[in-house]
């Protein structure tokens, strides 16, 4: 079983200050270890002078061993340890070198003892009393060593006195054992005493405010009559035990060390019920706790009452004197600690005046005893009551000052939290104010600048047009605006991400500055539009020179993390006077400018008068388109594919038309690049495909003929392209081994990866892919490896170029697609001199007029009536060819 379970919880170990304790026992230890080697050194010179002393050397031996814990403590106070642990290490070894120390003064006194007289033997003791607390009482911070000590000396020593064969000093070895428990209230008191004057040091921390209650108060005087018995208690043990000796005499010794027995185990009781109280962590049982003190102090008293009346007949009158004088300075040592409790300070001191009263009732008259113990009575209760009130009046003065300082700490603490608020206040505010002039700042910054180009925004630039058109109207100094409309920028932005887009424009910008210098005002006029502001021109070739400069910087590699991408721009010029004098009619003519100059497929348009009416054309057309469109108002042409081996019909291309009731239909060349424009090439795309795979089941439903079908990038991009597809061919019923898709180089400018993903999809169903019009946009070798293709369409640019030396680079493509394992589809085939060359040169299959225009439906039903079973007779038509 642990040790612990055998002490009180006031004996429990404990961090708490222990760096404190520590160096304050080291600094006792000296004094102490100082005046126990006096002590020793004069017990030694006692006994030489009163008896023979038997085996020096041990005593040198113990006079030596002080050496050890002297050297520990006066190291630690040299050179104190920061470590807890070193510091409990210290500690344990200080205690072991004293528990050695304390068994060599055990066995030497086991050997000096029994050879010694009564009354020298006594003295003796005495001294080594007197030692003992000198060793353990500077322990008294670590009360389990400090009782350890006392325990290791106290009782060897009592129980070689009980069993030492003198009948006369054997209760006296007893009250030694019994005298050791009672010593442990020394050892509690002054560890509560040492405990509270460190908390005290650190009250600040943990300051609480007193219980000014009735139940507080009478908590506040318990807590002082018990705080205050430990004096009393061990002044009345010194006064018994200086009794004792006092009144020694051969005839009564042995009853007189059994009274003092009989106190010392009283004197323990208390102890006993005082560790009890001290070791609770909330003593809220107020009445048990005076109960039990009460009980103890009465049978203290009682047993100092019954002394004289036990030893009246062997004492004489002058000892009886002492033993009055006695009882009154214990009635007076006694009431140290009862003084702020009425009952037990009144009983306590009638306990100690009785006896003597008793002893003079003895030799005087009743009369005259009642008059004495009446003036006594009345002389004490004007004392007591003195004394009670003053220790009330002190109680409560204490509680008031606790509760002041309790105040007046949170006052301290309030003001210093009210301290801080005011500086965090000020410190927010001049914060605040800071965020505010750079908010503001920021917020004018904002207002007036592109936040991702830090160019110039539509507002700061409208300002900038306002002033140049007050200047012209004081000088008439003309001045010209140029719109910017980044090409392709929209691709590069669905297909690379928003992230490599805004790169673009950011790089963009930083160009148009260079470009713009000093000279020009740049800004950003929203989407991938810039705007210029030049002051002061001279000619339109001046327009056309800067302009030209521009877009040659703007085509420029711009580096992503995917590789280089390469953009241009159209740019619209208007020009104050001649096309405006207001920055809306200026700024509204340059973006007409510069619509006209992507529509054209120019660099640079400078406004005419006439573009508004087809600007205004432009925008009923487009809405036109979507109708047409949501409405089916779209119809659909196709034109054959014919195999170059064979001369049979391998299938159909679908392109779409815009008919007009009134008018001629609306050429593809217009509406195809409006829907790219307008954003309505997905919708345009989906009924497209749609409309061919329907048509292509209406007039060839069992056959193994294909439908060409052009896509656009957006479509690709699209996350639901895939499964609309399938939808298609689900509603439809057409095989997608049937279904051809074909898309332009465009597509290599855009996400490639996301691309290649979606074609590897469809192509994983059966549907066949092809490149269109190879050549003419941003194809690469790598590309061509990398993609899921089948097919190849040369653009009718290198047909047409055939007729004029360009049969290498149509030889080159034919080669190259062979060797990348893809069909070749030649388009754009219109006369004998074309046909004969292309079948000269390679491919697979071949379109174009020479075999028929595309078709609508009524059309190509007959056109399929005379040659669905036929074949082109190619070989009779040249029998010059070989065909292998």
């Amino acid at each position: 079983m642990r040790s612990a379970a055998f002490f009180p919880a006031i004996f429990a170990d404990t961090d708490e200050f222990y760096a404190e304790r520590s160096d304050l026992v080291m600094k006792r230890g000296l004094i102490g270890l100082f005046l126990a080697i006096g002590c020793s050194l004069s017990m030694v010179f006692f006994i030489l002078t009163s008896a023979s002393l038997v085996h020096p050397y041990i005593i040198i031996g113990c006079m030596f061993m002080y050496v050890f814990p002297m050297s520990t403590a006066f190291l630690y106070r040299r050179n104190p340890p920061s470590a807890l642990e070193e510091q409990k290490a210290i500690i344990h070894r200080y205690v072991r070198q004293l528990v050695i120390l304390v068994l060599g003064w055990n066995v030497l006194a086991m050997m000096i003892l029994p050879s010694l007289d009564p009354n020298t033997r006594l003295i003796v003791i005495s001294m080594f009393v007197t030692v003992v607390l000198a060793h353990a009482l500077p322990l008294s911070l670590f009360p389990r060593y400090s009782v350890l000590i006392l325990a290791l000396n106290f009782i060897p020593l009592s129980l070689q006195l009980a069993t030492l064969g003198d009948a006369d000093i054997a209760p006296l070895g007893i009250t030694g054992v019994v005298f050791t428990f009672t010593e442990m209230i020394v050892v509690v008191w002054l560890y509560v005493i040492n405990m509270a004057s460190f908390r005290k040091k650190h009250e600040d921390k943990d300051i609480v405010e007193p219980d000014l209650s009735p139940i507080g108060f009478r908590q506040v005087k318990i807590s002082s009559v018990f705080q205050k018995s430990p004096p009393s208690i061990v002044l009345q043990l010194v006064t018994a035990l200086l009794l004792v000796v006092a009144l020694r005499a051969p005839a009564i010794e042995m009853t007189l060390w059994c009274w003092f027995l009989a106190f010392v185990s009283m004197q323990t009781l208390r102890t006993a019920v005082f560790l009890a109280y001290v070791s609770q962590a909330n003593s809220r049982h107020i009445t048990r706790w005076r109960a039990l003190f009460a009980a103890g102090m009465i049978a203290s008293q009682l047993v100092w009452f019954s002394f004289p009346f036990i030893f009246y007949s062997a004492l004489s009158d002058f000892h009886l004197g002492i033993v009055a004088g006695v009882l009154i300075v214990i009635a007076v040592l006694s009431s140290i600690g009862l003084t702020s409790d009425r009952a037990l300070l009144y009983a306590n001191s009638a306990l100690c005046i009785s006896p003597p009263i008793l002893f003079i009732a003895s030799d005087i008259n009743f009369w005259m005893l009642a008059s004495l113990g009446l003036t006594a009575a009345l002389t004490l209760f004007l004392v007591m009551e003195s004394i009670h009130e003053s220790a009330i009046r002190s109680l409560k003065g204490g509680l008031l000052h606790k509760l002041a300082n309790y105040r007046a700490r949170k006052m301290e603490e309030l003001n210093l939290d009210l301290i801080n608020a005011r500086h965090r206040l000020t410190e927010v505010n001049a914060s605040l104010e800071s965020q505010v002039l750079e908010r503001t700042q920021e917020l004018k910054h904002q207002a007036n600048h592109d936040m991702l180009t830090g160019l110039g925004n539509r507002y700061r630039f409208t300002n900038m047009v306002e002033r140049a058109l007050d200047e012209y109207h004081n000088d008439q100094s003309g001045f010209a605006i140029y719109l910017l409309d980044l090409d392709r920028f929209k691709e590069i932005n669905d297909g690379l991400g928003h992230f490599a887009g805004d790169h673009v424009i950011r790089e963009t910008a930083q160009r148009i500055r260079d470009a713009c210098g000093d000279d020009h005002v740049c800004a950003r006029w929203g989407g991938d539009e810039f705007v210029i502001l030049q002051r002061y021109v001279s000619s339109r070739e001046e327009i056309y020179r800067f302009s030209d400069d521009l877009v040659n910087k703007l085509k420029m590699p711009i580096e992503l993390s995917s590789g280089p991408v390469s953009i241009g721009a159209s740019i619209g010029v208007s020009v104050c006077p001649e096309h405006g004098t207001t920055a809306e009619e200026l700024l509204e003519h340059a973006d007409i400018a510069v619509y006209r100059s992507k529509c054209m497929r120019g660099t640079v348009s400078i406004y005419n008068d006439n573009w508004g009416v087809e600007a205004a054309e432009r925008v009923h057309l487009a809405q036109a388109l979507r109708n047409a469109i949501e409405s089916q108002g779209m119809d659909l042409a196709l034109q054959p594919l014919i195999a170059m081996n064979t001369g049979k019909l391998t299938g159909f291309e679908a392109l779409a038309r815009w008919p007009q009731t009134d008018n001629a239909p609306i050429s593809p060349g217009v509406f195809i690049p409006l829907a790219e424009e307008c954003g309505l090439m997905p919708m345009l795309g989906r009924w497209v495909l749609q409309r061919a795979c329907e048509m292509l089941q209406d007039i060839a439903p069992d056959s193994d003929l294909r439908v060409a079908v052009n896509i656009s990038v957006l479509q690709l991009l699209d996350v639901d392209f895939v499964s609309e597809v399938l939808d298609v061919l689900k509603l439809t019923g057409l095989p997608p081994e049937r279904l051809e898709l074909e898309m332009t180089e465009n597509v290599f400018a855009s996400d490639v990866e996301k691309i290649r993903n979606v074609l590897s999809q469809l192509r994983e169903q059966g549907i066949r892919i092809s490149i269109d019009d190879f050549g003419t946009g941003y194809s690469s070798i790598s590309y061509l490896l990398d993609f899921p293709l089948d097919t190849l369409k040369v653009d009718r640019s290198f047909v047409t170029a055939l007729n004029s030396g360009g049969e290498g680079i149509f030889s080159s493509i034919i080669a190259l697609a062979h060797g990348l394992e893809l069909s070749v589809i030649v388009e754009g085939v219109e006369t004998q001199k074309e046909l004969n060359s292309v079948i000269r040169l390679g491919g697979e299959e071949v379109q174009g007029f020479f075999f028929a225009k595309p078709m609508m439906l009524p059309e190509l039903e007959g056109w399929l009536i005379e040659h669905r079973d036929t074949s082109f007779d190619i070989k009779q038509k040249f029998p010059f060819v070989s065909l292998g």
